[in-house]
């Protein structure tokens, strides 16, 4: 047995990317042509930090049903889950990609790493750090999104940085 066995390949497996509102549209654009070039599934993965409320159970089980089912329409998350896959499917219109949403709630860098390791993910895609003091101190304070997931998974994570970036 070989020491890639029970990994994902790239071709086929899916890419998930990490999506918030008012995201730069360049993180969702350049994650669907990621997947359209290796004939992947697009997991878009809305994490809510707040939330008790997530697909896994104790021991990485993934659920059955997926949290956004399960998510009263009034809810804060809930809104802003439907604006967001609004926006994801207007950016995703002129690209022939398969994608998905999934709300998921806990530490975002955790839960997406949990998410890509249970769907056997051959990428994560992330944008990477927003310019400017309140970024840079949040970063401080939290630490970096990216740097977790590149210091925790066994999958590629891809960082998309700002366009507005120097």
């Amino acid at each position: 047995m070989s020491d890639h066995a029970g990994k994902a390949s790239f071709s086929g497996s899916p890419v998930v990317v990490g999506v918030i509102p008012d995201q730069n549209p360049v993180v969702w654009v350049k994650a669907l042509e990621l997947a359209h070039s290796l004939n992947a599934p697009l997991i878009a993965a809305f994490v809510d930090p707040a939330s008790s409320r997530i697909e896994w159970a104790p021991g990485d089980f993934v659920l059955p049903n997926a949290v956004n089912t399960a998510v009263e329409p009034e809810e804060e998350t809930s809104i802003a889950a439907a604006e967001l896959k609004e926006n994801l499917a207007a950016g995703a219109a002129n690209h022939a990609t398969a994608w998905s949403l999934r709300i998921i709630g806990g530490d975002p860098a955790l839960a997406i790493g949990r998410l890509a390791a249970a769907v056997k993910a051959s990428t994560i895609v992330v944008g990477a750090r927003r310019p400017g003091i309140i970024a840079k101190v949040d970063d401080l304070v939290s630490g970096s999104m990216f740097h977790h997931l590149m210091t925790t998974q066994t999958v590629p994570v891809l960082g998309i940085p700002s366009p507005d970036a120097q």
